[in-house]
Protein backbone atom coordinates (compact mmCIF):
# COMPACT_ATOMS: atom_id res chain seq x y z
CA UNK A 1 0.00 0.00 0.00
CA UNK A 2 2.73 2.35 1.08
CA UNK A 3 4.04 1.51 -2.31
CA UNK A 4 1.42 2.35 -3.98
CA UNK A 5 0.79 5.67 -2.39
CA UNK A 6 4.60 6.28 -2.98
CA UNK A 7 3.94 5.81 -7.14
CA UNK A 8 0.91 7.94 -7.07
CA UNK A 9 3.15 10.83 -5.88
CA UNK A 10 5.97 10.52 -7.93
CA UNK A 11 3.40 10.93 -10.61
CA UNK A 12 1.39 13.81 -9.15
CA UNK A 13 4.87 15.61 -8.51
CA UNK A 14 5.93 14.81 -12.38
CA UNK A 15 2.66 16.16 -13.51
CA UNK A 16 3.23 19.27 -11.51
CA UNK A 17 6.95 19.92 -12.96
CA UNK A 18 5.58 18.92 -16.15
CA UNK A 19 3.04 21.70 -15.75
CA UNK A 20 5.38 24.60 -14.46
CA UNK A 21 7.98 24.33 -17.45
CA UNK A 22 4.96 24.64 -19.42
CA UNK A 23 4.05 27.10 -17.88
CA UNK A 24 7.77 28.84 -17.79
CA UNK A 25 8.09 27.99 -21.69
CA UNK A 26 4.82 29.20 -22.91
CA UNK A 27 5.85 32.44 -20.69
CA UNK A 28 9.39 32.73 -22.39
CA UNK A 29 7.85 32.12 -25.95
CA UNK A 30 5.14 34.99 -25.35
CA UNK A 31 7.92 37.57 -24.18
CA UNK A 32 10.06 36.78 -27.61
CA UNK A 33 12.62 35.03 -25.81
CA UNK A 34 13.44 32.71 -28.14
CA UNK A 35 16.56 31.54 -27.42
CA UNK A 36 15.68 31.22 -23.60
CA UNK A 37 12.82 28.99 -25.16
CA UNK A 38 14.82 26.47 -27.18
CA UNK A 39 17.13 26.01 -23.97
CA UNK A 40 13.89 25.28 -21.68
CA UNK A 41 12.36 23.13 -24.52
CA UNK A 42 16.01 21.43 -24.60
CA UNK A 43 16.38 21.23 -20.60
CA UNK A 44 12.80 19.59 -20.40
CA UNK A 45 13.09 17.04 -22.90
CA UNK A 46 16.73 15.75 -21.19
CA UNK A 47 14.51 15.28 -18.13
CA UNK A 48 12.32 12.69 -19.93
CA UNK A 49 9.25 14.61 -20.69
CA UNK A 50 8.07 13.92 -24.19
CA UNK A 51 5.55 16.35 -24.49
CA UNK A 52 4.30 17.30 -27.90
CA UNK A 53 3.71 21.11 -26.79
CA UNK A 54 6.94 21.29 -25.69
CA UNK A 55 8.30 20.25 -29.14
CA UNK A 56 5.88 22.76 -30.72
CA UNK A 57 7.04 25.44 -28.94
CA UNK A 58 10.64 24.36 -29.42
CA UNK A 59 9.98 24.69 -32.89
CA UNK A 60 8.03 27.61 -33.45
CA UNK A 61 11.26 29.58 -31.14
CA UNK A 62 13.91 28.02 -34.01
CA UNK A 63 11.51 29.32 -36.89
CA UNK A 64 11.62 32.81 -35.10
CA UNK A 65 15.74 32.47 -34.57
CA UNK A 66 15.64 31.39 -38.70
CA UNK A 67 16.62 28.35 -37.90
CA UNK A 68 14.28 26.11 -40.41
CA UNK A 69 15.73 22.48 -40.55
CA UNK A 70 16.06 22.20 -36.77
CA UNK A 71 12.17 23.66 -36.99
CA UNK A 72 11.24 21.36 -38.88
CA UNK A 73 12.85 17.98 -37.06
CA UNK A 74 10.93 20.08 -33.97
CA UNK A 75 7.49 19.75 -35.58
CA UNK A 76 7.88 16.32 -36.99
CA UNK A 77 8.76 15.19 -33.13
CA UNK A 78 5.67 17.61 -31.96
CA UNK A 79 3.05 16.08 -34.40
CA UNK A 80 4.32 12.39 -33.73
CA UNK A 81 3.53 13.20 -30.21
CA UNK A 82 0.23 14.60 -30.64
CA UNK A 83 -1.45 15.09 -34.30
CA UNK A 84 -3.66 18.00 -33.04
CA UNK A 85 -0.97 20.17 -33.21
CA UNK A 86 -1.22 19.99 -37.02
CA UNK A 87 -3.26 23.36 -37.83
CA UNK A 88 -1.49 25.48 -35.39
CA UNK A 89 2.05 24.82 -37.05
CA UNK A 90 0.71 24.27 -40.70
CA UNK A 91 -0.58 28.03 -39.86
CA UNK A 92 2.01 29.37 -38.93
CA UNK A 93 4.51 28.05 -40.89
CA UNK A 94 1.99 29.22 -43.86
CA UNK A 95 1.99 33.19 -42.46
CA UNK A 96 5.83 33.06 -42.14
CA UNK A 97 6.01 32.06 -45.74
CA UNK A 98 3.72 34.68 -46.58
CA UNK A 99 5.54 37.05 -44.69
CA UNK A 100 9.08 35.63 -46.34
CA UNK A 101 7.35 36.17 -49.50
CA UNK A 102 6.58 39.86 -48.98
CA UNK A 103 9.92 40.70 -47.95
CA UNK A 104 11.69 39.00 -50.72
CA UNK A 105 12.67 35.66 -49.49
CA UNK A 106 11.57 33.53 -52.27
CA UNK A 107 13.69 30.18 -50.83
CA UNK A 108 12.58 30.70 -47.53
CA UNK A 109 9.05 31.14 -48.57
CA UNK A 110 8.91 28.17 -50.97
CA UNK A 111 10.46 25.60 -48.14
CA UNK A 112 8.38 26.90 -45.35
CA UNK A 113 5.02 26.39 -47.60
CA UNK A 114 6.34 22.91 -49.00
CA UNK A 115 7.15 22.00 -45.46
CA UNK A 116 3.43 22.93 -44.39
CA UNK A 117 2.16 21.41 -47.38
CA UNK A 118 4.20 18.07 -46.56
CA UNK A 119 2.83 17.80 -42.74
CA UNK A 120 -1.08 18.44 -43.83
CA UNK A 121 -2.17 17.70 -47.63
CA UNK A 122 -5.13 20.19 -47.58
CA UNK A 123 -3.11 22.89 -46.01
CA UNK A 124 -4.31 26.01 -47.51
CA UNK A 125 -1.07 27.28 -48.62
CA UNK A 126 -3.45 30.05 -51.10
CA UNK A 127 -1.43 31.32 -53.86
CA UNK A 128 2.20 29.64 -52.29
CA UNK A 129 1.00 26.61 -54.41
CA UNK A 130 3.16 28.44 -56.95
CA UNK A 131 6.39 28.46 -55.27
CA UNK A 132 5.62 24.93 -53.38
CA UNK A 133 5.55 23.45 -56.94
CA UNK A 134 8.68 25.46 -57.91
CA UNK A 135 11.04 24.08 -54.88
CA UNK A 136 9.16 20.30 -56.21
CA UNK A 137 10.45 21.72 -60.06
CA UNK A 138 13.75 22.21 -58.55
CA UNK A 139 14.02 18.67 -57.04
CA UNK A 140 13.50 17.21 -60.65
CA UNK A 141 10.37 15.81 -58.64
CA UNK A 142 8.35 15.63 -61.69
CA UNK A 143 4.92 14.68 -61.22
CA UNK A 144 4.75 16.35 -57.93
CA UNK A 145 5.81 19.89 -59.07
CA UNK A 146 3.16 18.86 -62.23
CA UNK A 147 0.26 18.37 -59.87
CA UNK A 148 0.93 21.75 -57.67
CA UNK A 149 1.31 23.71 -61.05
CA UNK A 150 -2.02 22.56 -62.36
CA UNK A 151 -3.40 23.48 -59.08
CA UNK A 152 -1.90 26.55 -58.38
CA UNK A 153 -2.60 27.47 -62.52
CA UNK A 154 -6.17 26.79 -61.50
CA UNK A 155 -7.04 28.50 -58.32
CA UNK A 156 -5.19 31.39 -59.38
CA UNK A 157 -4.63 32.19 -63.40
CA UNK A 158 -4.20 35.95 -62.84
CA UNK A 159 -0.95 36.10 -61.55
CA UNK A 160 2.75 36.63 -63.04
CA UNK A 161 3.58 33.55 -62.06
CA UNK A 162 1.08 31.85 -64.50
CA UNK A 163 3.07 32.08 -67.28
CA UNK A 164 6.40 30.57 -66.28
CA UNK A 165 4.16 27.59 -64.29
CA UNK A 166 2.58 26.86 -67.85
CA UNK A 167 5.99 26.17 -68.73
CA UNK A 168 7.45 24.50 -66.24
CA UNK A 169 4.10 22.36 -66.37
CA UNK A 170 4.69 21.61 -69.59
CA UNK A 171 8.94 19.96 -69.12
CA UNK A 172 7.09 17.96 -66.20
CA UNK A 173 3.98 16.28 -68.34
CA UNK A 174 7.33 15.89 -71.15
CA UNK A 175 9.54 14.24 -68.46
CA UNK A 176 6.57 11.76 -67.57
CA UNK A 177 6.34 10.89 -70.68
CA UNK A 178 2.63 13.08 -71.02
CA UNK A 179 3.34 14.62 -74.52
CA UNK A 180 -0.13 15.48 -74.93
CA UNK A 181 -0.81 17.04 -71.89
CA UNK A 182 2.45 18.84 -72.73
CA UNK A 183 0.95 20.16 -75.54
CA UNK A 184 -1.74 21.44 -74.14
CA UNK A 185 -0.38 23.46 -71.19
CA UNK A 186 2.04 24.89 -73.71
CA UNK A 187 -1.01 25.89 -76.40
CA UNK A 188 -2.76 27.12 -73.19
CA UNK A 189 0.71 29.44 -72.59
CA UNK A 190 0.51 30.88 -75.87
CA UNK A 191 -2.99 31.42 -76.28
CA UNK A 192 -3.17 33.10 -73.03
CA UNK A 193 0.26 34.98 -73.06
CA UNK A 194 1.03 35.81 -76.99
CA UNK A 195 3.75 38.25 -75.89
CA UNK A 196 4.89 36.83 -72.66
CA UNK A 197 8.65 36.91 -72.09
CA UNK A 198 8.31 32.90 -72.73
CA UNK A 199 6.74 33.17 -75.45
CA UNK A 200 9.41 32.27 -77.72
CA UNK A 201 10.79 29.31 -76.13
CA UNK A 202 7.21 27.84 -75.42
CA UNK A 203 6.86 28.43 -79.12
CA UNK A 204 10.13 26.26 -80.05
CA UNK A 205 9.17 23.65 -77.22
CA UNK A 206 5.92 23.16 -78.69
CA UNK A 207 6.99 23.06 -82.08
CA UNK A 208 9.30 20.15 -80.75
CA UNK A 209 6.84 18.03 -79.14
CA UNK A 210 4.55 18.17 -82.15
CA UNK A 211 6.81 17.30 -84.71
CA UNK A 212 8.08 14.14 -82.35
CA UNK A 213 4.61 13.25 -82.06
CA UNK A 214 4.00 13.45 -85.89
CA UNK A 215 7.56 11.47 -86.25
CA UNK A 216 6.29 8.51 -83.79
CA UNK A 217 2.76 8.18 -86.11
CA UNK A 218 4.78 8.28 -88.81
CA UNK A 219 7.44 5.19 -87.42
CA UNK A 220 3.94 3.67 -86.07
CA UNK A 221 3.02 3.58 -90.24
CA UNK A 222 -0.04 5.82 -88.95
CA UNK A 223 0.64 8.44 -91.81
CA UNK A 224 -2.98 10.46 -91.92
CA UNK A 225 -2.48 11.04 -88.18
CA UNK A 226 1.75 11.98 -89.23
CA UNK A 227 0.29 14.85 -91.96
CA UNK A 228 -1.94 16.35 -89.48
CA UNK A 229 0.93 16.46 -86.66
CA UNK A 230 3.18 18.11 -89.56
CA UNK A 231 0.45 20.52 -90.69
CA UNK A 232 0.83 21.53 -87.47
CA UNK A 233 3.57 21.89 -86.67
CA UNK A 234 4.52 24.14 -89.63
CA UNK A 235 1.35 26.24 -88.71
CA UNK A 236 2.85 26.84 -85.54
CA UNK A 237 6.86 26.73 -86.16
CA UNK A 238 8.56 30.45 -86.22
CA UNK A 239 11.73 28.65 -87.24
CA UNK A 240 12.54 27.92 -90.66
CA UNK A 241 14.80 24.51 -89.71
CA UNK A 242 11.39 23.12 -88.07
CA UNK A 243 9.41 24.12 -90.97
CA UNK A 244 11.85 22.49 -93.32
CA UNK A 245 12.10 19.14 -90.76
CA UNK A 246 7.81 19.41 -91.03
CA UNK A 247 7.74 19.89 -94.31
CA UNK A 248 10.09 16.73 -95.68
CA UNK A 249 8.29 14.53 -92.77
CA UNK A 250 4.67 15.64 -94.27
CA UNK A 251 6.60 14.37 -98.08
CA UNK A 252 7.60 11.10 -96.31
CA UNK A 253 3.88 10.98 -95.23
CA UNK A 254 2.33 11.57 -98.55
CA UNK A 255 4.97 8.98 -100.41
CA UNK A 256 3.82 6.28 -97.76
CA UNK A 257 0.51 7.21 -98.58
CA UNK A 258 0.91 6.81 -102.55
CA UNK A 259 0.33 10.49 -102.63
CA UNK A 260 3.37 11.11 -105.45
CA UNK A 261 1.97 14.46 -106.20
CA UNK A 262 1.44 15.77 -102.77
CA UNK A 263 4.79 14.31 -101.94
CA UNK A 264 6.54 16.01 -104.63
CA UNK A 265 5.22 19.05 -104.43
CA UNK A 266 6.41 18.80 -100.42
CA UNK A 267 10.02 18.34 -101.73
CA UNK A 268 10.29 20.55 -103.80
CA UNK A 269 8.92 23.51 -101.93
CA UNK A 270 12.22 22.34 -99.21
CA UNK A 271 14.92 21.86 -101.97
CA UNK A 272 14.17 25.42 -102.89
CA UNK A 273 14.91 27.08 -99.75
CA UNK A 274 18.72 27.37 -98.28
CA UNK A 275 20.08 24.31 -96.85
CA UNK A 276 20.62 25.28 -93.30
CA UNK A 277 18.84 22.77 -91.38
CA UNK A 278 20.81 19.89 -89.71
CA UNK A 279 21.09 16.69 -91.77
CA UNK A 280 21.18 18.95 -95.13
CA UNK A 281 17.30 18.71 -95.59
CA UNK A 282 17.02 20.30 -98.83
CA UNK A 283 19.71 17.78 -100.36
CA UNK A 284 17.83 14.73 -98.90
CA UNK A 285 14.82 16.75 -100.43
CA UNK A 286 16.36 16.92 -104.20
CA UNK A 287 17.23 13.16 -103.51
CA UNK A 288 13.75 12.49 -102.90
CA UNK A 289 12.83 13.54 -106.19
CA UNK A 290 15.42 12.60 -108.27
CA UNK A 291 13.84 9.07 -107.03
CA UNK A 292 10.62 9.78 -108.14
CA UNK A 293 10.77 11.00 -111.21
CA UNK A 294 13.72 7.70 -111.72
CA UNK A 295 10.62 5.70 -110.56
CA UNK A 296 8.57 7.61 -113.14
CA UNK A 297 6.18 8.94 -110.44
CA UNK A 298 6.57 12.52 -111.70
Amino acid sequence: MLLFAGVLLCAALGCANKRKDLAAIRDTYAAGKYEETVLLCDRTLRGGVEDGEVYYFCGMSLLALGRDPEAHDRFERALRADSALSGGITGHLIDKAEDARARGAIGRAARLARTAAEFDGEAPVGSLKYLVAGSYFEDKDWKAAARWYAEAIAEYPDTDAAESAYFNLAACLSAVGDSSSAIEALEKQLSEYPRGTLASRAGWTLANLLYDKARSDFIRGDYETAVRGARRVIDTARHTVMIQKAGFLLGESYERMGDFDSAYEQYRAIAGEDDNAPGGIAERARAKIRALRDAGLR
